[in-house]
């Protein structure tokens, strides 16, 4: 700011007007002075009631710093509501942190305060024309009532351990406010803003960057709204958010109030060296234009349930990505999870969203789960566990290393418009691209591509009870590593429409209905699978096929294997099969209209019922089974066009002519011949005696190792004091060794919103003392969770010494999947580190699988 001089001050007075100048010990000083001069330049800050302007009647003399201030407020008489006035060019005038305690200030603690920083020292005026800046901490403690903060600048350099700390019983506000640069005290702590209230609080336009540790911490009683905050490059946590207040013991929020993060440009949550962006609502968490980008760790964790809380979580227009340690998103609700445009690339773990402490439903439209070879995620792409319906609409999961979503309800599934291709990057063959069970609803698939997925099938769908699984218009399930598409249900139908499943090195469909369940197959194409094009069974159900064309191109081993109740085929093609072009196999019925068989290395068409394609027990009556045949073509096939062998006393009906010919062998072949009898049950061998486990309980620390004896024992188990324990199984030559680590031992400190539950140390060395891995064996981790503990979820933070140059870095550990493992670090070929089994709770323990050893915490969320 220009000097000005005290002629220049002076013109800015109203005519008439008397004027004092006052130093710090409240003594008159000369107008012609130069101290004088000095003490007008800085007049600032300055104390005036709520609606009076700078200078007017009640405001308090202008003062030099803010100790000088409060040593004015204190010492006089006033009261109510206050502004404090703040030149825009006050600029680390303190020398001390500037503290407003309400046990001090008893006659302003009950009313509300206001710093306005940036006024343009004009008295007679409130105008802003920019920030004031400090490079002290400032705190408010003790204060009843509320607290707005505008336009300041703090750079606190005074060792506090933060730059700006609230705590009342009021609303707090704080407008173009930036707490940046906050550096350690003795003690570690360097946060930016802390800030405690039973009261609302408002962020807007504010900044709580490069900070020692933490950003920003709010924990509030009231609602919290951050509108165009940024919390970016702290050394730990960006910001943590709690509304909920959790009690332990109870299980519940003590608090209510709902988390609002929004913005008409961005709000940025990005590059700090832990997570981005922590919220603990106890009532709801919405989020729109949002980044939380570039985190070592999580890019946001948000929870918002506990025992009887309803508190559906919102987020649009946002991105969660580069975030390569930990999830993109994490997210735990006891309501609903609703996500539009949301962004969730090249993270560890894409998103993992929970609703299963409640029964809300999880609906996601137009929102990217990794959609190049250059933005998929590590390990999973998007993981669902819902306590009611999931509804996917416009949805890419993609170039993910495992699952490309993995997808579990308790009610019905949908996915609409949506593709999940060139997953499953490593050779864990049970990984799909879109892996979906529901344990009491149907799944329903729309147009949806599944291509390309490398080890894996292109979709696995599941469900239980009554559950239906169809799949629709025009999907596809093209060159994937397995089978194009598998589907299980038990007494639900299994319907496919106008499906393309082509080019999969195993089986284009696969379908199971157990139970009652029907299998429906119309339209659609399966072209040049490995071993089958469609393999489609019913326990107790018919199996329909319509409309369909099987080719194999002399790839396929069998076009299309049926077996059911009663099975009907019409209007379909199978040829060019290397063995039979279609294989039925039913209980009662066959009825073949309209069927093409031709140019199939073997027969065209072979029916048999489920005695003849295999045995008659001694206890079982004869299956005889009816074939029909209306039309049909059955030509050029290496032995017959078709063969039948419904039974001793089966028939073989043509409703109306087939055609035959070019067939290696003839036309076609009954055979009436009696199914052979099962062999006798061989006695099985006596099972060798199981090992047993050699249980070792060590000390909390200071422990030895144990060498494996897989001669004697089945495994290794060495147990804690506190119950945690780890397994390590055989095969495995070398020593184990388990010891307990605290938090104040950890490597390094956890950012603000994530608590220490447990923390252990393992090793696996060889007999030189060198550290290997159990390549073909397992680490089974178990930890107790305390009996104290009621977290509502747990997560596991591993200790990698890779990392960041070799200085190390934590790692949260994949959560468990059916039939996954996850390669540690996947990009590097000489690490072999792997994950065989993600974390998951067990009871009263939380537990995961590996091949590695080193440090491993359970922390809460």
């Amino acid at each position: 700011v220009e000097e000005i001089t005290v002629p220049e001050i002076l013109e800015q007075a109203p005519e008439g007007t008397e004027i004092v100048v006052v130093n710090e010990e409240g003594e008159a000083e000369p107008l012609a002075t130069e101290e004088a001069a000095e003490i007008i330049s800085n007049s600032d800050p300055m104390w005036c009631p709520e609606g009076v302007n700078p200078g007017g009647v009640g405001c308090t003399p202008p003062f030099s710093d803010f100790a000088s201030l409060l040593i004015e407020l204190n010492g006089g008489s006033y009261t109510g509501n206050g502004v404090i006035w703040v030149e825009d060019g006050y600029d680390g005038n303190d020398n001390a942190q500037i503290e407003f305690d309400g046990n001090v200030l008893t006659n302003l603690s009950n009313n509300n305060l206001t710093i306005n920083g940036g006024w343009d020292g004009v008295h007679g005026g409130g105008n802003i024309t920019g920030t004031s800046s400090l490079d002290v901490s400032m705190v408010f403690v003790n204060w009843n009532g509320n607290i707005t903060l505008n336009d300041l600048d703090i750079n606190a350099t005074d060792g506090a351990g933060f730059g700006l700390f609230v705590s009342n019983t009021g609303n707090i506000a704080l407008d173009n406010v930036s707490v940046n640069g906050t550096t350690t005290n003795s003690f570690g702590f360097g946060d930016g803003a802390v800030i405690d209230t039973t009261g609302n609080v408002n962020i807007t336009e504010s900044e709580f960057n490069n900070n020692a540790t933490n950003g920003l911490q709010v924990e509030s009683g009231g609602t919290v709204t951050l509108e165009t905050v940024s919390a970016s490059n702290n050394t730990l946590t960006g910001a943590f958010i709690d509304t909920c207040i959790y009690n332990n013991v109870s299980g519940l929020c003590d608090g209510n109030g709902s988390v609002t993060i929004t913005s008409g440009t961005t709000n940025v949550f990005n590059n700090n060296s832990f997570t981005g962006l922590i919220v603990d609502s106890g009532g709801g968490i919405t989020i729109n234009n949002t980044e939380a980008n570039g985190n070592d760790l999580d890019g946001a964790l948000l929870t918002s349930a506990d025992d009887n809380g309803t508190g559906n979580v919102n987020i649009s227009d946002s991105e969660f990505s580069d975030n390569q340690n930990g999830y993109g998103l994490d997210v735990l609700t006891d309501g609903n999870i609703d996500l539009d445009n949301v962004t969730v690339n090249n993270n560890g773990t894409g998103a993992v969203l929970g609703s299963t402490y409640g029964t809300g439903y999880v609906n996601i439209n137009d929102s990217t789960f990794g959609d190049s070879d250059t933005t998929g995620n590590t390990w999973t792409g998007l993981h669902i566990d819902s306590g009611s319906t999931i509804t996917l609409n416009n949805v890419i999961a993609s170039y993910n290393g495992t699952n490309g979503a993995y997808l579990d309800a308790v009610g019905d599934i949908t996915v609409t418009d949506s593709q999940f291709n060139d997953n499953v990057h490593f050779n864990f063959p049970q990984d799909p691209g879109l892996y979906a069970t529901s344990n009491g609803g149907n799944i329903t698939l729309t147009n949806v591509v599944a291509n390309n997925n490398q080890f894996g099938a292109g979709v696995v769908l599941l469900t239980n009870g009554t559950g239906n699984v169809s799949v629709s218009d025009t999907s596809q399930f093209n060159g994937n590593g397995t089978f194009g598409i598998q589907a299980k249900t038990y007494d639900g139908d299994i319907t496919l429409t106008d499906v393309e499943a082509s080019n999969n090195a195993s089986k284009g469909a696969y379908l199971n209905a157990y139970g009652s369940g029907n299998v429906f197959i119309t339209g659609g194409d399966f072209v040049e699978n490995g071993s089958y094009g469609i393999y489609a069974t019913s326990s107790q159900g018919e199996v329909n096929v319509e409309d369909v064309t099987v080719t194999g191109n002399n790839i396929t081993k069998f076009g299309a294997f049926l077996s059911g109740l009663n099975v009907f085929v019409s209007d379909s093609i199978f040829q060019s099969n290397t063995e039979a072009g279609l294989v039925i196999v039913a209980k009662e019925q066959v009825d073949l209209v309209n069927v093409t068989a031709d140019q199939n290395g073997v027969n065209g068409v072979e029916v048999y019922t489920s005695q003849t394609n295999g045995c008659i027990k001694s206890e079982d009556d004869v299956i005889n089974i009816a074939v029909n045949v209306d039309g049909g073509t059955y030509t050029n096939n290496g032995e017959y066009g078709l063969v039948v062998v419904p039974g001793p006393e089966g028939t073989l009906v043509f409703v109306n002519p087939a055609t035959f010919g070019g067939n290696g062998l003839g036309d076609y072949l009954l055979d009436l011949t009696a199914p052979e009898n099962c062999p006798e049950k061989e006695p099985s061998e006596p099972k060798p005696p199981t090992k047993p486990n050699n249980v070792v309980q060590v000390p909390f620390t200071g422990g030895t190792p144990v060498e494996q004896d897989c001669d004697l024992f089945s495994n290794t188990i060495l147990e804690l004091p506190n119950g945690t324990w780890i397994k390590v199984g055989c095969p495995f030559e070398g020593f184990s060794n388990l010891e307990g680590v605290l938090e104040e031992d950890l490597p390094s400190s956890l950012g603000a919103g994530v608590e220490f539950v447990a923390g252990i140390s393992t090793s696996l060395t060889d007999g030189e003392g060198n550290t290997i891995l159990n390549e073909d064996g397992t680490v089974t981790i178990t930890f107790q969770i305390p009996e104290d503990s009621r977290a509502r979820s747990y997560s596991v933070l591993f200790w990698d010494e890779t990392l960041n140059d070799g200085a190390g870095g934590w790692v949260k550990l994949p959560v468990y999947e059916f039939g996954t493992s996850f390669p540690l670090h996947p990009d590097n070929p000489e690490d072999g580190r792997t994950i065989i089994s993600g974390v998951q709770r067990v009871g009263d323990t939380i537990t995961l699988t590996v091949d590695f050893s080193g440090v491993f915490v359970l922390v809460t969320p």
